[in-house]
């Protein structure tokens, strides 16, 4: 059942929100029929003030010092094992924090992965705790997952592209973005005969959206097809044969890591060979690619939580909102300079 909203009052009533929240608070500014019927259809909407706001509210208007903070669960999806510690978890979770403490919130870790919790279970702590606003975390290990909580108790949003059942809200990398800026620049830099080196898992949860990129962008469409591989992980010792056959000028990784082993794979005849990543790791050095920007796309998921808290919009959202980031290029050597410093390539 969807809470009616501050906005959506507005909306019945046809006043502005400023003026609907004045009357419902009996401020003076509003005349008294006018307040009269705010209240009237807000009663018959089954309006409710978010609990936490008015409280805040309240404490604000009689000039008290501020003694509890409201919270905001930050909930891990994946067990720890193998890494929370990563750098898109790591960042992930300090651009939400961040985020959070800037527009007066506290974030509080929770785990689906605790001994005897389940995401019901949870559901239940959070609300006997107050807790309305949820940030899930990305996903690593899996491309979609599926989560029961009572939640017309809860709004919420999700950080990455995972995809979620039921549909929430959620903050993402736009990995065709990222896809297409990385072979604009192989192309200003007169790269002619790139290859993508896929990992399967990231592929799909950016809904193969790094695999349409390259393949509408390459600049031998006839042939694009055969210089793409998605491998079911990042280990690409099998592909000597296949790299010899391509004979390419730029490799496309997703992860950085995957360059010392294709390198290795290579041998030193190939030196000159460029490298792009995809996503950038914040330890890679020397690499050219895209930072994804986790902590700025972390720190969005919480504004849509934070906004929905605000205007008491809990539930399911009916057109559930995906804000997607393009990262921005770093230009960190691992590719030749632009082509107009240097001859061009055959």
């Amino acid at each position: 059942m969807r809470t009616c909203t501050l906005s959506a009052l507005a909306r019945a009533s046809g006043f502005g929100i400023s003026t609907v929240s004045y009357a419902l608070r009996d401020n003076p500014k509003i005349p008294p029929a006018t307040r009269a019927s705010i209240k009237a259809l807000a009663k018959n909407m089954g309006y409710r003030p978010h609990p936490a706001v008015a409280a805040l509210m309240s404490q604000v208007k009689a000039g008290r010092q501020l003694k509890t903070q409201a919270k905001i669960a930050f909930i891990w999806i994946e067990p720890a094992a193998g890494g929370r510690q990563t750098p898109f978890h790591r960042q992930s979770v300090a651009g939400a924090r961040r985020r959070a403490q800037e527009r007066g919130y506290l974030l509080e870790e929770f785990s689906l992965f605790e001994p005897g919790m389940t995401s019901l279970r949870l559901s239940a702590i959070l609300r006997a705790r107050g807790i309305t606003g949820i940030v899930f975390s990305g996903c690593e290990h899996n491309t979609s997952f599926h989560l029961e909580m009572n939640w017309e108790w809860h709004c919420a949003a999700i950080i990455g592209n995972a995809r979620c059942s039921p549909e929430l809200h959620r903050a993402g990398h736009y990995h065709f973005m990222g896809m297409r800026r990385i072979m604009t620049e192989l192309h200003a830099r007169g790269y002619r005969r790139p290859v993508a080196i896929l990992e399967s898992m990231v592929n799909e949860r950016a809904s193969r959206s790094l695999e349409a990129a390259f393949l509408a962008f390459h600049p031998a469409p006839s042939r694009a097809r055969a210089t793409l591989v998605k491998l079911p992980s990042g280990n690409p010792s099998g592909l000597g044969g296949w790299l010899q056959r391509q004979r390419p000028d730029a490799i496309i990784v997703t992860k950085d890591h995957m360059i010392a082993s294709i390198r290795k794979l290579l041998g030193p005849a190939h030196a000159d060979i460029g490298f792009a990543v995809i996503s950038i790791e914040e330890s890679a050095g020397g690499v050219s690619g895209i930072d994804p920007g986790h902590e700025s796309v972390a720190a969005n998921a919480v504004d849509l939580v934070i906004d929905l808290m605000v205007q008491n919009e809990t539930g399911l959202p009916a057109n559930p909102k995906e804000l997607l980031f393009d990262g921005h290029w770093i230009d960190g050597g691992s590719l030749h300079p632009l082509v107009r410093t240097r001859a061009r390539r055959n």
